[in-house]
């Protein structure tokens, strides 16, 4: 009954959150600068029903036509006004990342941050990817932060990416390594990797172009294109990753996009925190069960 109760409780709150988004999508849709990314949205939901339907009715019949290049395939967002550039040429940011790359590396290896496995690890044909992250899909780990905490200060004079699935992390690949290809969700960042280890026999395919990592250099990646790592080198490659905001989203895009992932993320945030604060009592009983237990042995 409660199981049942809990399952109901969350689907009011998505026809809340749907609701509320509707409301804001009728209020930007009168906003002509925001026309553009709302047509955006048009192969995954139909927001451009609010500028222009008949843009929507014509890609929604030919889905594959919204990528401007062959290899860029995002399976979550895919903004047609973007340029499309597997990779990206040096900017302020991946300056200012290489500037600043002496005291990341040193804060990297001072710490000695304990790496996990990529969740990713469907994708890690043979060979392993770790990480060890700062922020995961727009959460931070502030156990980790801690740890590296100016690195943490550096990376946040960036445009970091808001709300659509952005992470700033230390990427870890082992020799005999082989990252199969894959897309990432959308089209709205440039991923940077400044290079922390090189390693010879390393490297990175996106589209149909490879690239190597250079220590102290910085590879600006567009991960909507289709992308996969080989490693047949003797030594890790490490590299900070860092998710920012395509240079050609203008500021009024970018609030609008952070406000549309907050207002349909609301109800799964809400459901989650309300699942772990009721699961903590059970898991301290647990360990008072246990600890009891142990006395009487």
């Amino acid at each position: 009954m409660k199981t049942f109760v809990t399952k109901l409780r969350n689907k009011k709150a998505r026809v809340v959150s749907f609701y509320q988004l509707i409301q804001y999508l009728f209020e930007v849709s009168r906003d002509i600068e925001l026309h553009p990314i709302l047509r955006s949205y048009a192969g995954n939901f139909p927001l451009c029903l609010f500028s222009d339907p008949l843009v929507w009715l014509k890609m929604v019949r030919n889905a594959e036509s919204r990528f401007l290049e062959d290899k860029q395939r995002p399976y979550a967002f895919y903004a047609t006004h973007l340029r499309a550039i597997p990779f990206g040429e040096p900017d302020r940011i991946s300056k200012f990342l290489e500037d600043n790359l002496a005291a990341i590396a040193r804060e990297f290896s001072r710490c000695a941050p304990p790496e996990v496995p990529t969740p990713s690890k469907a994708l890690v044909d043979q060979g392993i990817w770790n990480t060890f992250p700062l922020r995961r899909s727009s959460k931070t780990v502030p156990e980790n932060i801690s740890r590296c905490p100016q690195t943490w200060s550096l990376v946040q004079k960036c445009p970091l990416l808001q709300g659509v699935e952005g992470g700033v992390y230390f990427s870890i690949v082992y020799p005999g390594t082989h990252i199969s290809s894959h897309c990432g969700p959308s089209n709205l960042k440039h991923r940077y990797h400044l290079t922390i280890e090189e390693a010879e026999g390393a490297k990175i395919r996106a589209g149909d172009k490879w690239r190597t990592w250079r220590r102290g250099e910085c590879l600006i990646l567009d991960d909507s294109f289709e992308h996969e790592v080989k490693h047949n080198g003797d030594k890790r490659r490490v590299v900070l990753i860092v998710d920012c905001w395509h240079p050609d989203l203008t500021e009024k895009e970018r609030d609008f996009l952070t406000n549309l992932h907050r207002i349909w993320q609301k109800p799964t945030r809400k459901a989650a925190e309300k699942q772990g604060t009721s699961r903590q009592p059970r898991e301290q009983q647990k360990q008072t069960v246990g600890a009891t237990s142990a006395k009487s042995n």
